[in-house]
């Protein structure tokens, strides 16, 4: 049930916020393979398996598994929900700032932001080394095992860019001064309101409370 409320809680603020289509078409795709797998493999297979809802001839479908893994999916959409929603209405560099601003270390905080600013160039690279292969020749699309022998040509590129690029990234890191003692300076300037701390201790208050009537119930 808390989880359902998760769900909805994130996808009206999803709405809100201006994200709900991207939010919505990342997370059918997520689910979807997810559901197909689950589903079969618990219904049929789970040891928990004693109530059948679904017989044909032989193999039966059980009541345990099918709400076990409708319980588990649940609960991944609310995760992969509240995560869709961080990522697609929080900038990287803003997460980098707050967290400097709360007094974490720069390595912390980029530790944090980094795989949002990661993410963008890698899709980015991942394109450019498409369509770069298929200007030469290499067919990718078609049935599932014409894609996966055209996988091979993608993944050398693209495995050996990302790693001159953290090279890269390091390097500017270290002539940016990061390892300095000093205190660093930003250009972006993030404004804490009222409502932003209150949002934020309401929700820590929930996550506590959950946690206690879990520990309790």
């Amino acid at each position: 049930m808390i989880a359902c409320l998760l769900i909805v809680c994130n996808l009206v603020l999803a709405m809100m916020s201006g994200v709900l289509g991207p939010l919505w078409k990342i997370l059918w795709r997520t689910m979807l393979p997810l559901l197909l797998f689950m589903i079969p493999i618990h219904g049929l297979l789970n040891p928990d398996n004693v109530t059948p809802v679904f017989t044909y001839h032989s193999i039966s479908l059980y009541a345990e598994g099918l709400r076990f893994a409708a319980v588990v999916l649940v609960r991944l959409a609310a995760v992969i929900t509240a995560s869709l929603l961080f990522v697609l209405c929080t900038h990287p560099a803003d997460c980098i700032t707050a967290a400097t601003q709360a007094g974490c270390s720069p390595s912390v905080a980029y530790l944090l932001g980094s795989p949002l600013l990661i993410l963008p160039a890698m899709r980015a690279r991942a394109g450019v080394i498409q369509s770069a292969q298929r200007a030469r020749g290499l067919d990718s699309e078609g049935h599932f095992f014409k894609r996966m022998k055209a996988l091979k040509p993608l993944v050398a590129p693209f495995v050996l860019g990302a790693l001159v690029e953290i090279e890269q990234r390091a390097i500017a890191l270290e002539v940016r001064g990061f390892n300095s003692r000093t205190v660093a300076t930003s250009w972006r300037v993030l404004v804490d309101s009222k409502g932003q701390k209150g949002a934020r201790w309401a929700m820590l208050l929930m996550v506590v409370g959950i946690i206690v009537w879990r520990i309790v119930g």
